[in-house]
């Protein structure tokens, strides 16, 4: 019985046809079923009463096996299954109800009628009026026509006024089945729309050509003036990634909206359905002003990844009232393409970045590793690998200095351009409460943030979003690394795990660098006097003799010698020696300029290099050492209180190292042998003030 239920259901409440094939067999259906059933009616009917005296000649077990036979007709017809037969069978069964009608003799063909016009009524019209209305039409008809009737057979003239009745009822059912058929059609055309639709958009694995064919295939699905795609961020915003439709559609795409806030975008979120806007000016503000102020309805519908939203479609419209229920559900059935369409290009997406990502992270490992114990190359490597990935307006490498109570921004980028090192003291500014706290920064709105105490590098009235990480090695933290845009919402939570990266990574190449780079200087330096030791000297005057060649200046070079040293040593010991050493150190540096080299060479000898600097300079230079250090010892009768100077001039006293120092070593001998505290040139001539 529960098995015939859907099957009557079916036949008194026409469902959706698919296509005409299934409209056909459901007409065939109707016929076959209503004609056996008032047949069999009309049958049961006659064999308990009787018409004039003659009885229909049916038994009890004629009548049950032909229900029997026709319920396993029905049922056959109904599950699919051996159809031919079952249509076969009922059929057999209409043709046997004629028969046994016609052999009664009596003139009952007008019950067939008249229960076909009450059953089809009853089963296509779901009203009880059109029913009850053929009941009660019918005797009264015949009885006022009853005297007209007499002179015809009462049957036949009932039969053919049921036939009318009949008539009337089939117009009434066929314009109901063209109504349901075009209804049906018009939503077989939407599916088959919405499905070829979903088909393109899915094709794309690149996220903005996805965009793109979602906005384009949503036009052809609903009319609208204007439609948005938006994603959800991670700090609980919705961002517009697409549009179309919008007068200013650059100041659109990334525009973010809050949720929870007042826009009707929290209630499609939080509500996770739908949500039709009629009038939306008058339920929300923001489509009074720009650029919104040319919406009047409104229709939003959620985008889920399984359980999860992911984000929304919005179309809108300038006219009032213009979606509809049908609308909705089209935008819904095309909403389950969009977000497989969008989750498939964001982990495409993903997929690539990860891709990238690792390659640039690899690149940028090895440039750290090749540039070794260079630091700028180190700070340039970072810095490039990190504008590929992300908003690199500014960028600032700020580490603590060696006695770790100044900050010194080491590497400072303004829109490509390097700029100065600055320091500030420890705790001040952005670089300083990241370098304390030890914790990564994200805004992405400086406007909106309650922390003041930040100050970010680059222009301060511009810089509106910002990420800072700490360059943290495995005992302290040595600095930070901030990348900085002078856009609102620049950087995500992935964009400030890999600032992370770079920094881990960041951090243990500058340490090293760092390690070197003192390994080498005390590899270079006097451990005596702090001054660079003969072996870096030997390197930094074929440096220097190696670009005055090849860009044609001159260069100079003084040889000091403190006078009478081995004296002192011997007359006071090592520790006084070793203390005037340092001495004379000290009284050369504060006489040389900066881009002059010293170093200690020997014993007692020490040599400057003067690069772009020709004799006379030199000699210049010479006499203010010898003077400086002829007044720290005025007055004093002790040995080394002097020092003889040698100078030499490339090229014009030598044309290579070897020969120009030679030259100012000669010089330097020349002036002990004139009585030592002297100047004497290569050339021979002693420096007369």
């Amino acid at each position: 019985m529960r098995k015939f239920v859907p099957f009557w259901q079916e036949i008194r409440f026409p469902k959706n046809f698919g296509n005409d094939r299934d409209q056909q067999e459901y007409v065939i259906r109707l016929i076959l079923v209503s004609s056996v059933l008032v047949l069999l009616l009309t049958s049961l009917v006659l064999f308990v009463f009787s018409f004039n005296g003659k009885t229909f000649g049916t038994t009890w077990q004629e009548l049950l096996i032909t229900f029997s036979l026709l319920a396993i007709g029905l049922l056959m017809i109904r599950w699919g299954k051996l159809q031919l037969v079952g249509y076969l069978m009922v059929s057999g069964l209409y043709i046997f109800g004629l028969i046994k009608t016609m052999e009664s003799g009596l003139d009952t063909i007008f019950i067939l009628y008249y229960f076909v016009a009450l059953v089809i009524t009853f089963m296509i019209i779901p009203h009880r009026w059109a029913t009850i209305g053929v009941l009660m039409v019918g005797p009264p008809v015949t009885y006022f026509l009853s005297p007209w009737l007499d002179e015809f057979e009462p049957g036949i003239a009932l039969a053919y006024l049921t036939m009318m009745i009949m008539i009337i009822v089939l117009l009434s059912v066929f314009t109901r089945f063209k109504e349901a058929f075009a209804t049906e059609h018009q939503r077989v055309r939407e599916i088959q729309t919405i499905q070829q639709a979903g088909t393109s958009i899915v094709s794309s694995l690149d996220f903005q050509e996805t965009i793109e064919k979602i906005l384009e295939e949503l036009k052809n699905i609903i009319p609208h003036d204007s439609a948005s795609v938006l994603l959800m961020q991670a700090d609980h915003e919705l961002e517009i990634v697409g549009g179309s439709g919008w007068d200013d559609l650059e100041k659109v795409i990334g525009a973010r909206i809050p949720i929870p806030g007042d826009n009707p975008n929290t209630k499609v979120i939080q509500d996770r359905r739908p949500y039709i806007l009629g009038n939306a000016p008058s339920v929300y503000p923001m489509f009074k002003t720009h650029p919104n102020h040319h919406i009047r309805s409104w229709l939003g519908v959620p985008l889920f990844e399984k359980e999860n939203i992911i984000g929304m479609m919005a179309i809108d419209s300038v006219k009032e009232n213009y979606f509809t229920e049908g609308h909705l559900q089209i935008m819904v059935a095309f909403a389950d393409y969009v977000a497989a369409a969008l989750e498939n290009a964001l982990l495409y997406d993903f997929a690539n970045q990860s891709i990238k990502r690792r390659s640039i992270l690899y690149q940028v490992s090895q440039e750290m590793i090749t540039a070794s114990a260079d630091l700028d190359k180190i700070y340039r490597a970072i810095y490039n690998a990190a504008q590929e990935l992300m908003a690199c307006e500014a960028f600032a490498i700020s580490l603590l200095d060696g006695t770790e109570q100044f900050i010194e921004g080491v590497f400072l980028i303004d829109r490509g351009s390097r700029r100065e090192s600055i320091r500030i003291p420890v705790g001040s500014g952005l670089s300083g409460k990241v370098i304390q706290s030890g914790k990564s920064v994200l805004i992405n709105d400086l406007a909106q943030s309650l922390d003041f105490e930040l100050q970010p590098f680059g222009f301060q009235n511009q810089v509106q979003s910002l990420i800072a990480v700490p360059l943290r090695t495995a005992d302290k933290i040595i600095g930070m690394l901030s990348a900085q845009s002078y856009l609102v919402g620049a950087y995500s939570q992935d964009d400030l795990e890999l600032l992370e990266l770079f920094g881990a990574q960041a951090a243990i190449a500058i340490k090293n660098a760092q390690l070197l780079a003192e390994m080498d200087r005390i590899a270079r330096t006097d451990s005596l006097t702090g001054l660079l030791n003969r072996r870096a000297f030997d390197e930094i005057l074929r440096e220097e003799i190696s670009r005055a060649k090849r860009y044609g200046y001159s260069l100079s070079l003084l040889i000091i010698d403190i006078d009478d040293f081995k004296q002192l040593n011997d007359q006071y010991g090592h520790s006084k020696g070793d203390g005037h050493l340092k001495t004379v150190a000290n009284l050369i540096l504060n006489s040389v300029r900066q881009p002059d080299l010293v170093a200690r060479i020997g014993g007692e000898e020490f040599s400057v290099i003067l690069p772009h600097t020709i004799q006379m300079g030199g000699q210049d230079l010479a006499e203010r050492i010898r003077k400086s250090i002829e007044a720290r010892f005025f007055g004093s009768q002790d040995a080394g209180s002097t020092v003889s100077i040698g100078v030499a001039e490339f090229p014009l006293d030598a044309d290579s190292v070897q020969t120009l120092f030679d030259s100012a070593d000669k010089a330097m001998f020349a002036a002990k042998h004139l009585g030592k505290n002297k100047v004497v040139t290569a050339n021979g001539m002693e420096w007369k003030p």
